[in-house]
């Protein structure tokens, strides 16, 4: 059986779109009126054929997401796509949506800024709770591998994170980043803090607030990238950059933005900062972009879910998801070195205290983390002054190898003990 439904932008109608029981998209009017154009999403605009389809597969929640199956069993769904039909497509971060055909439905009784919704409970092992009134999930749109949730804490809308492993590591990473940023006295980032989440084998997750609105979008780097053709001459660094001062944003600002991040995410060796862990605010009433979205999933940092170099050779090699593939090519994309003050990141002992709030994690893994730490911090300033990256990075490895050769063995402080060391 196919079912019809308006794909609209808050009360705009868009097109008319057509889906599988099983939530695929089957068909689309290629008929958008010209009023309509401007408001069609970002993503895959640069290739005609089946780009919607494309943009909606994208949507749905990733079939790796941690306990996706028993997930969608508890909602009475098999495929993330048929749960995000059953959601009416809402999201927290954009104003999409689904309207049946023949419906009654508006933005103003089903948008999910001013309206309650379910499933605020992360990864509830419970059905959700049916009280003759259904309520629509932003969950059904929430992308990431990561079992996270929306939430209602005091009126406002907050995202709930948990971790991949048995620790915390995660969660507290995000919070580390936090205080990286506020020592910064830079202004866009997003404030995380730990919480206790009941039943799951880590002690903590994290807690942050939207940044999202009914005024502001959020529009991934990705979608802006792929929104026009890119000349095979011209880097996604700089089209990204391009694309965005068409749609109205401050390039310098931008830059500014983009470097800062770069060398914050250097630091703290994230790897993991994708082309929708990117992302620029849209403003609702004229689309003009604003800024670059402030700083978010910082979690997979410090090597979480990554083995641990044994050596600079090793980091070198590290490959990292981005516009580039490795730490040291994106540096060279930065031109104001200035921009992140050595001096004021954060300790060692700062990010040993962080770690030792989850005794699942061990005194080993904690030393090994910091060591490497101070290290980046080291080439981050020497970097600063002029130097080239990758010769630092040598100049470290044969100070290493030097010190080896004198010291066989050099254990961790050892000033702080835990009884539990199961995370090496």
């Amino acid at each position: 059986m196919e079912n019809r439904y308006y794909l609209m932008w808050k009360n705009v109608v868009i097109t008319l779109v057509q889906f599988d029981d099983n939530g695929k998209m089957t068909a689309y009017s290629k008929n958008i009126s010209e009023s309509a154009k401007e408001l069609t999403p970002l993503m895959y605009r640069s290739t005609p054929d089946e780009w919607l389809n494309r943009w909606w597969d994208d949507r749905s929640v990733p079939v790796t997401r941690d306990q996706i199956n028993s997930f969608l069993s508890l909602r009475g769904v098999s495929t993330p796509q048929q749960y995000l039909v059953k959601n009416l497509g809402l999201s927290l971060t954009d104003f999409y949506w689904l309207k049946p055909v023949n419906s009654n439905l508006s933005w103003e009784k089903i948008n999910l800024f001013d309206n309650d919704f379910h499933d605020n409970v992360l990864i509830s092992s419970k059905k959700p709770k049916e009280d003759g009134v259904f309520q629509y999930s932003p969950n059904a749109s929430l992308q990431g591998n990561i079992e996270k949730t929306w939430t209602i804490v005091d009126g406002k809308r907050c995202l709930i994170k948990g971790n991949h492993s048995g620790a915390s590591n995660e969660s507290i990473n995000e919070v580390i980043a936090s205080q990286l940023h506020k020592k910064q006295g830079y202004d866009n980032y997003t404030d995380y803090n730990l919480i206790h989440i009941k039943g799951k084998p880590y002690k903590y997750g994290c807690i942050s607030k939207a940044f999202t609105s009914q005024d502001l979008e959020l529009v991934s780097a990705w979608s802006v990238i792929t929104s026009e053709p890119m000349d095979n001459s011209t880097s996604y660094y700089e089209h990204f950059i391009s694309v965005c001062q068409k749609h109205g944003i401050d390039a310098d600002l931008l830059r500014r933005d983009l470097e800062y991040q770069i060398m914050s995410d250097y630091v703290l060796t994230n790897y993991d900062r994708h082309l929708s862990n990117i992302s620029v605010l849209r403003e609702a009433n004229t689309l003009k972009f604003i800024r670059m979205a402030p700083i978010y999933d910082s979690g997979d940092c410090l090597f979480a879910n990554r083995a641990i170099p044994s050596n600079i050779k090793e980091l070198q090699k590290m490959e990292i998801t981005g516009f580039v593939k490795t730490e040291n090519k994106l540096l060279t994309l930065v031109k104001d070195r200035s921009l992140i003050k050595t001096d004021k990141l954060p300790s060692s002992d700062y990010i040993k205290d962080m770690y030792h709030k989850d005794d699942k994690i061990s005194d080993k893994h904690i030393d090994t983390i910091t060591e490497w730490y101070e290290r980046k911090k080291d080439i981050l300033d020497k970097w600063q002054r002029g130097e080239n990256a990758y010769n630092v990075q040598q100049t470290i490895s044969q100070k290493l190898n030097s010190a080896k050769k004198r010291v066989p063995d050099q254990p961790g402080s050892g000033k702080y003990k835990n009884k539990e060391t199961t995370l090496e």
